[in-house]
């Protein structure tokens, strides 16, 4: 409840800004970093839910593609509080939600159309490599939707078109934030971990992306799951 008030109050402050042309883009991205902070504080406060963040030392210095596991709500804003300036890709529909995808447009995220086949492949690999021209990392969910923990949806060739065509490292993201916030379900109180891993470097084949990826990502968020730990 904290989140949607919060957030509705927020993006109400803001609205003027979202609809007066020449507003500097980072104007924006600063709202949004501080909506995601601020949000973060409340739940630590009110609701004692923290984060951690492990692997810092492979947050790397320019520009690269973030594949992060996708489980809870919290992975689509918690990002900004780590990373500087990011762009998501993002379902486009998303872009259809009163004033939040008014902010998601004006950031500058990358919209896809899922539907829309090649043609809306084409304009995600354009913006994105427009988006790390400009110094801005690319995070991008690679099953597409939320998966409760310690399960997971195919991995999406998407990402590998991505990374074949910007030619930058990608690097993994796992993360348990499903316990602590799930899709269905009250939040919980605790400690809700993102954890950075080492870089895949480009040049890599398909099949060999693919696999690396997946059980990189799969493997280490699994092994943020209680029962993980206690063996």
């Amino acid at each position: 409840m904290i989140f949607y008030v919060w957030g509705g109050l927020a993006c109400l402050v803001w609205a003027p800004l979202l609809y007066i042309p020449g507003v500097p883009r980072h104007w924006h991205m600063k709202f949004q970093t501080f909506w995601s902070y601020s949000v973060r504080r409340l739940l630590a406060v009110v609701q004692g839910l923290k984060m951690e963040v492990r692997g810092r030392e492979n947050i790397a210095p320019q520009p690269v593609i973030y594949a992060v596991k996708h489980q809870s709500m919290l992975d689509t804003f918690v990002m900004h509080t780590v990373l500087d300036d990011p762009t998501f890709i993002m379902k486009k529909e998303l872009l259809k939600i009163p004033l939040y995808g008014r902010v998601c447009a004006k950031v500058g995220n990358i919209p896809i159309d899922r539907d829309m086949g090649l043609k809306s492949m084409r304009e995600m690999l354009q913006r994105s490599r427009q988006e790390i021209e400009q110094g801005r990392s690319v995070i991008i969910f690679p099953e597409g939707s939320r998966a409760v923990p310690g399960e997971k949806h195919p991995y999406l060739s998407g990402i590998f078109g991505v990374y074949k065509h910007l030619k930058v490292p990608v690097i993994p993201v796992a993360l348990n934030t499903g316990l602590y916030w799930p899709r269905r379900g009250a939040l919980k109180k605790g400690h809700f971990v993102i954890e950075f891993l080492p870089a895949i470097p480009t040049g890599l084949s398909k099949d060999a992306f693919m696999a690396q990826l997946e059980e990189n990502i799969e493997d280490a968020s699994l092994n943020l799951l209680p029962d993980r730990k206690a063996a």
